[in-house]
């Protein structure tokens, strides 16, 4: 890789899609802002905590990126979220200079922005798996694309002030230079693995494992080889380890002792500890299934119907939102399962189901997909298997839904006879407009009312 800039370069064939999917991201966007634009740009003496939390509900995401940029404080979970707090820190300094001069909260423009531009350059990404490395048409791929975006918590993922729409950017560029790698019988860089390896895992301690499993299909047994190993793994892990030694020490530490500190001064009000109580005991009521006791292991759940949370919740309201419930929180007042009230939403469901299990037996075959295939097994080993996340387990769409574009893109490549594309490609067609209009419906009043 002579110039590494190069792969942010946006091609001719690329420029008028990358317009319309900017527009769709600024509207996205504004419409976001929108909602509560006179409470979140509040600047001064506030309680910015407090501001975002009681205001601020968008499913189970956390508006802590907007408390941190609003006031320097870091609220990640360390384990799950190492270097997040870092990453986002020269956002807060910007925003602390913007303060001063608007006298405005800039926070939700910071983050807006930051958000629409990984997400177009994730648009373009998948846009060249399908088109560069499955190698199906220009066509079908900005349909696959289009079709990716309509999904309703892909909607949610690009205006959220959470880590979801970052990973997803490392994700697809992580997938896209692996898979341009494999497909040029090329080895992939121990650096370029180590880079992606720090940044994605410091945005979401999981992704370790995707980039080791890219890696590992890109390279073969070259992956173990000493020098490949301790460039591609070792170091990027031992920094890690550093960093969160030294963010615990100096940074987490003292906001913990903050937060308990303020913790013990509200306990002073019988109210306010009356609903600490209740809302305690709603939390252990909702974790009592997990493996075992724990941060990371407390978000699990082993008795959780899995064929119900498939229907309704993996492929069901990642896809289309229910329109009762719409967006609130499985913490506070929605329940784990709400049904759609329109059965036609089903059929939607069933439909998109049967094509990406097509979609895997037309490219099973592919090192490739198979290289998808793994990440999006681990996924289901998380959510499914050991329940972590599985209440509300739409919120991780970002971090395995692209594989269903990328397997029907399979289906293209395979069914050669024009009229069976042409059929595909009207259903997915038929399937793209009515997610949009069906998604956005619902986003635009929930975000307007």
């Amino acid at each position: 890789m002579k110039n590494p800039f190069r792969i942010f370069k946006i091609s001719k064939e690329e420029r008028w899609p990358s317009v319309v999917i900017l527009l769709y991201l600024l509207a996205l966007n504004a419409l976001a802002i929108y909602q509560h634009f006179e409470q979140f740009t509040k600047c001064g003496n506030l309680g910015f905590y407090t501001i975002f939390t009681k205001n601020f509900c968008l499913s189970g995401f956390d508006p802590y990126t907007y408390i941190t940029l609003s006031q320097w404080r870091s609220l990640y979970v360390l384990s799950r979220h190492p270097l997040l707090a870092i990453f986002v820190y020269p956002f807060s300094e910007l925003n602390q200079w913007l303060m001063d001069v608007t006298d405005m909260n800039c926070a939700v423009f910071i983050v807006a922005f930051v958000l629409v531009l990984l997400s177009l350059y994730s648009f373009l990404f998948l846009f060249r798996i399908l088109r560069q490395i499955v190698e199906i048409g220009y066509k079908e791929s900005l349909l696959l694309c289009a079709f990716f975006f309509s999904f309703a918590y892909i909607m949610v993922t690009v205006v959220a002030p959470d880590h979801f729409g970052l990973s997803l950017f490392f994700l697809l560029l992580t997938l896209y230079i692996a898979g341009r790698c494999i497909k040029c019988n090329k080895k992939m860089p121990s650096w370029v693995t180590a880079l992606l390896f720090l940044l994605s895992t410091g945005i979401t301690t999981t992704n370790c494992v995707k980039i080791g499993l890219a890696q590992w299909f890109a390279n073969g047994r070259h992956v173990f080889h000493l020098r490949s190993f301790l460039i591609a793994f070792i170091l990027p892990s031992c920094l890690l380890v550093g960093s969160y030694l030294l963010i615990d020490e100096y940074i987490q530490k003292p906001e913990q002792e903050r937060r308990d500190n303020s913790l013990q001064e509200r306990l002073k009000d019988p109210k306010f500890k009356k609903e600490l109580e209740a809302f305690h005991k709603k939390q252990d009521k909702a974790h009592a299934n997990a493996i075992m006791s724990g941060e990371t292991f407390r978000w699990t759940d082993m008795k959780l119907s899995r064929s119900r949370s498939i229907v309704e919740n993996l492929f069901g309201e990642s896809l289309m939102f229910h329109d009762e419930k719409m967006l609130h929180d499985v913490n506070v007042d929605r329940p784990v399962f709400v049904a759609y009230t329109n059965y036609f939403c089903y059929v939607i469901v069933g439909i998109v189901l049967l094509l990406f299990i097509l979609g895997i037996a037309c490219g099973i075959k592919s090192h490739f997909f198979l290289l998808c295939l793994s990440w999006f097994g681990f996924d289901m080993f998380l959510h499914l298997v050991l329940g972590f996340g599985l209440q509300e387990v739409y919120i991780m769409t970002a971090h395995w839904a692209f594989i269903i574009p990328i397997a029907i893109a399979y289906t293209f490549k395979y069914f050669k006879n024009v009229e069976y594309q042409q059929t595909l490609k009207y259903i997915v067609l038929f399937l793209t407009i009515f997610l949009v209009t069906y998604n956005w419906n619902l986003y635009i009043h929930y975000m307007l009312s």
